[in-house]
């Protein structure tokens, strides 16, 4: 019975040594896995630092071999032929002996009276600017007075400003009288005149001494109506100017029809009156304010800055 027994424990014996060394031999191969996972990147890194440390070595050996050769030539070009070079500089004086013996030429040679003459240039364009603003003013204050002066109203504002502003006050002299209460339009005068043009007719025929009944009956009814020829407008009678004057008056012309009405006789034109004062009034203040306008535009015109170049190269 001893026998089985001690081969029952042999055998127990047996596996559980088969089983310890079982469970060493997985513990070892953990070890070496876990071994295996930290080491490895240690190095790896390891590997990396050590082939760049060769690298930067290789770069500074190949810098310091690059520096050492123009060092090591550096004598070659300094032991040069003083003779040769000398030989050298006498050609390139036979060549180019000019530059070797004019002195170097400036590019550009500043006038000493440029800063002058920018000086006096800007003087002269603001004087330019302040003259043409008083003439530019000076225009539309004219044009002004020319505009206000055709109607029949005052003028008086419009008048003071232009005197403030013209350089002859006298231009002005002949406006004064009329500026105050105006002068009547173009177009009132030319309505009032046919019954004015057949009183002065009528005035005319009175003054000629025809006293016939015609005559009579029309100075009898020249309160009321007024009786005038328009058959002849050729002729030198006192109806012919008037109908000469009137188509003048009808086509724009006043100044036209009053040279016409000033060659009546002294009667015809007192009869005229008080239409032929206006009408004379009425030419004088268009002429005036309309010569004070031109003159004013033409003052405008010739303000102009005259602006003389810079000379040798002056630069503003």
């Amino acid at each position: 019975m001893s026998e089985p027994l001690d081969s029952t424990l042999s055998g127990e014996t047996l596996d559980q040594e088969f089983a310890a060394q079982e469970a060493h031999r997985k513990d070892a191969a953990k070890m070496t896995r876990v071994f295996l996972l930290f080491a490895a990147p240690l190095v790896i890194m390891i590997a990396i630092v050590i082939a760049a440390v060769a690298f930067k070595m290789s770069q500074d050996s190949r810098a310091i071999v690059a520096t050492a050769e123009p060092a090591a030539s550096a004598p070659a070009v300094a032991a040069s032929d003083p003779q040769k070079d000398a030989q050298i500089a006498a050609l390139q004086g036979q060549l180019h002996p000019a530059e070797a013996t004019a002195p170097a030429q400036p590019l550009y040679t500043a006038d000493p009276t440029a800063l002058s003459q920018l000086s006096a240039r800007l003087d002269r364009v603001e004087a330019n600017q302040q003259a043409l603003a008083k003439a530019a003013a000076s225009a539309f204050a004219a044009r002004t007075l020319q505009q206000a002066a055709r109607t029949e109203q005052p003028f008086l504002s419009e008048l003071a400003v232009v005197e403030a502003g013209i350089d002859d006050p006298s231009l002005v002299t002949a406006l004064r009288p009329y500026a105050e209460k105006g002068v009547p339009s173009e177009v009132t005068l030319a309505v009032k005149f046919p019954a004015v043009a057949a009183r002065a007719n009528s005035a005319v025929q009175a003054d000629d001494g025809k006293d016939d009944l015609f005559s009579q009956l029309r100075h009898a009814l020249g309160g009321f109506i007024s009786i005038r020829r328009t058959d002849d407008i050729n002729g030198q009678g006192a109806d012919a100017i008037l109908q000469r004057a009137e188509i003048r008056l009808n086509n724009g012309d006043l100044k036209g029809a009053v040279a016409y009405l000033n060659t009546l006789s002294p009667a015809a034109q007192k009869a005229l009156s008080p239409w032929i004062d206006q009408a004379r009034a009425r030419v004088l203040v268009d002429d005036t304010t309309r010569h004070i306008s031109e003159s004013a535009l033409n003052r405008l015109s010739q303000t102009t800055a005259t602006d003389t170049p810079l000379r040798n190269g002056g630069v503003l």
